[in-house]
Parts: C-alpha cells; sequence; structure tokens
C-alpha cells in the first residue's frame, strides 16, 4: 500500500488534513504523533469511522488530536479499521473542530507554538480575577521555564487546552510572554513501574484490576505510554481508594511509593 501523504501538523493541521481526505471520499488511516504519544483515525469513504490515541477512542480522541500544535502525520489508503468507534456524523465533528480552529487562530497570535513559554505578571490584573480550578492549576506550574509541551505533560492535558488557558490568563493580566524559551523535559512513568502497579493492584482487587487502573489513568488526562512521574504519586492515592482494607491499602500505597522513587 503506498503512502500518499506525509508532513507536520504545524504546516497543516489535523482539520484541513480531514476536510481534504473527507472531502475526496477516501479511506484509509491516518497515523499521527506528538512526541511519543501516538494516535490514528480510520476513514470509510470519506466519512471518520474510527480514531483512538493511548485509552481515548471515538469522538473523544479525535478531540484530543486536534489540540496537538506539532507532530507529525501520514495517510495510508485502503487500511480497514479494527472497530467503529465514532458515533457522530462527520460533519458534525468537523463543525465542532472548526470552532475550535477559529479559537486557535485568535489564540496563535499570542501562542504561536508550543514551546513558547509563559511568566507571573508583575503588575497584576487590574480586577478581580474569578478562576476556575483548571486555570489555578496551570497559572500554579508557570514558572517562566515551561513551555505550552511541559505544562501539557506535567497536567496530562492536551496543548490546545493548555494554550486556551495560558492565553485567557494572559488576556486577564495575570501573565505574560516569558523572554526564553525551552522545551521541557517530563520524565513518564516507566513500563516496568506499570507491570508493578498492574501486579500489586490486581492481586488484591482480582480481574478487574487492570480495568480499574486503565480508568483512572483515563480519568487522569494521560496513558501508560506518556503518564508524567511527578503525577505518579496522585495515581496510587486514587487508586488506593478502591482498597476497603486498611491494611491492604497502607501496603499498597508503600509499595507502589517505593516503586515511584526507584522509577525516578
Amino acid at each position: 500500500m503506498a503512502e500518499v501523504l506525509k508532513g507536520k501538523l504545524d504546516q497543516l493541521p489535523l482539520i484541513d488534513i480531514l476536510k481534504m481526505l473527507s472531502s475526496n471520499g477516501r479511506s484509509g488511516r491516518l497515523d499521527l504523533s506528538q512526541g511519543r504519544i501516538q494516535g490514528e483515525i480510520y476513514l470509510k469513504k470519506g466519512s471518520l469511522v474510527h480514531a483512538a490515541t493511548g485509552a481515548q477512542i471515538g469522538e473523544r480522541a479525535v478531540y484530543t488530536m486536534m489540540g496537538w500544535l506539532n507532530g507529525d502525520f501520514s495517510f495510508t489508503p485502503d487500511v480497514e479499521p479494527p472497530e467503529e468507534s465514532v458515533e457522530l456524523a462527520t460533519e458534525q465533528i468537523m463543525l465542532e473542530a472548526a470552532r475550535k480552529n477559529e479559537e486557535w487562530k485568535n489564540i496563535k497570535k499570542m501562542v504561536p507554538n508550543s514551546d513558547v513559554v509563559f511568566k507571573l505578571s508583575p503588575a497584576g490584573s487590574p480586577e478581580t480575577v474569578s478562576l476556575e480550578p483548571e486555570e489555578w492549576q496551570v497559572l500554579a506550574q508557570v514558572n517562566g521555564k515551561r513551555s505550552i509541551e511541559g505544562l501539557s505533560k506535567i497536567l496530562g492535558r492536551d496543548e490546545f487546552k493548555i494554550a486556551k488557558i495560558l492565553y485567557s490568563l494572559t488576556k486577564a493580566g495575570l501573565l505574560e510572554v516569558g523572554e526564553e524559551r525551552e522545551k521541557q523535559y517530563v520524565k513518564g512513568l516507566s513500563e516496568d513501574f506499570f507491570e508493578e502497579l498492574t501486579q500489586e493492584f490486581t492481586d488484591i482487587l482480582g480481574p478487574l484490576g487492570p480495568v480499574i487502573i486503565e480508568d483512572e489513568i483515563h480519568d487522569l488526562g494521560g496513558t501508560r505510554e506518556n503518564f508524567p512521574h511527578p503525577r505518579g504519586a496522585e495515581l496510587i492515592e486514587r487508586l488506593s481508594e478502591e482498597i476497603e482494607e486498611e491494611e491492604k491499602k497502607a501496603r499498597f500505597q508503600k509499595v507502589m511509593l517505593e516503586a515511584l522513587k526507584k522509577d525516578s
């Protein structure tokens, strides 16, 4: 099968790729990557039928990948989807994607790429500002050195969402664009850690253990492939809440926190 399309997402946004493939009635698989994160979207005669990235599938996976500000893509024609997870009509998905794209056009004037860094504004906001919890979380991680990419990995949210919040905080006078631009590497939890986590948790909870782990990772906005090490303790704490017996809960926390330290 010949590869007919290949390029960079910062040069050809995902929405434009999908419009082109959809309008031409193409069938096949669109592979996407952002660093170590992988994703895929399947089309059948121009309609989106399946999408997946990490633990996310369907429309949610499409919207997550819409938030990737850079990365690589390639399209391979006539590849059959392993399943059909997209329920909404392609037109509805494209309308939502177009709305996000319009938002991004405004944001991009201030945030041209994911390497931009922000710092706290010394003047502060001229007015009292009421912030949402997720805005507080982003504000707390801004240090004048972390890029949007770094903030995305630490907080487990897609770059589009981070950029949108930074744009809002800057418009409110709480942040300003920093002078330095620095890509931050955020260590992810290793596969060895996840194997030990799965073994310990399954020994206590039984066959449902792996399912619960995947659900918690998903709820925290990550995947096993890109889950940030700084959020490992939070994942352990959430999983321990599923264990009713206090003695087993305490042992699980102790063992896994030790494993987390070794994984540093």
